[in-house]
Parts: C-alpha cells; sequence; structure tokens
C-alpha cells in the first residue's frame, strides 16, 4: 500500500477528462500533474512534479517520526492522514501507533505480531483479523454496565460497548 511506503506518488489519481493528480487525497490544482490525452502517462509519473511530490513525505517526517522505533510499519503514513497539505512540513499522522495517547505498550502487542508474521511470509495486514478475533473473545463476557477491560475507567457501553 502506498501509504505505507517510505516515499509516495504511485497512487495517482486519474479524473474523468484525464487530468492527472498525485494523490487521490490531493485532488486539488496545486496537484495537478498534468493531463493524458496531452502527455503520456508515463512522463506524467515521471515528472520532476510527481517525484518530489512522492519524496517529500519523507522528507517532510517530523522527529517524532524520524525517531519512532516502529516508523518501518508505517513510514509517517500516508500525508494525507496528516494534518496539513505537503509540502509544509507534517504533524504527526491522525492514525499514528504510537500516538502519546496509545502509546508503546499499547501498540507493541500488534507491531510484534506483525513482524512474526511477516516473518512468516505472510501480510502485515493479517493482523487487523488477529486482533478483531482478540478483542472478540476479550470482551465476549463483559456486561454493558461493566467496567471495561481495556482500563479506560468508563462502563464497557461507553468504551468498546458501543
Amino acid at each position: 500500500m502506498c501509504v505505507l511506503r517510505e516515499t509516495c506518488g504511485t497512487a495517482v489519481a486519474l479524473e474523468h477528462n484525464g487530468d492527472l493528480y498525485s494523490c487521490d487525497h490531493y485532488v486539488e490544482p496545486d496537484h495537478l500533474v498534468g493531463n493524458i490525452t496531452e502527455t503520456h502517462l508515463v512522463e506524467l509519473m515521471g515528472s520532476d512534479q510527481q517525484v518530489e511530490f512522492g519524496n517529500a513525505k519523507r522528507d517532510s517526517l517530523p522527529q517524532y517520526c524520524r525517531d519512532c522505533e516502529v516508523r518501518f510499519v508505517c513510514n509517517g503514513n500516508a500525508p494525507g492522514t496528516a494534518s496539513a497539505p505537503l509540502p509544509t512540513v507534517r504533524r504527526v499522522s491522525t492514525t499514528c501507533a504510537r500516538d502519546t495517547s496509545r502509546s508503546s505498550p499499547t501498540s507493541d502487542p500488534p507491531m510484534k505480531q506483525m513482524a512474526a508474521l511477516l516473518r512468516a511470509g505472510r501480510d502485515a495486514p493479517e493482523v487487523m483479523t488477529l486482533l478483531a478475533a482478540e478483542e472478540s473473545r476479550r470482551f465476549a463476557s463483559v456486561g454493558r454496565n461493566d467496567l471495561c477491560p481495556c482500563g479506560s475507567g468508563a462502563k464497557f457501553k461507553r468504551c468498546h460497548g458501543r
């Protein structure tokens, strides 16, 4: 998936009129690469503008992401999920696994499961199926008015039971 790569720029958006945009998150005039009825797609994909757009993901990562021990998993995620558009310096992705609200102890087990899947020659996204099954088992016997087993201190119905 392009969102997990170190650089972007391979998942472009092509409009019905032939306009090609750098990314489906950036279908706006500043990110119009060209039109395939006027310029060959291969030329547009290799253009300086598109290469620069792709490299901006890596080059604009905040120090927080550059220093992250699990950066290999997401590479900062998609710039479109961050809070500022390229090529400005981005803040941390809204889906960051190491976000302070979901600190490393929370993200560590899924990261280890993903690493195990990759070592076994399987796809990393399979971790979502494993986590969903684990969560179902964990919450199976919880009553709606019981405290949520996640440790939030809220009733299950107001937390994971929604």
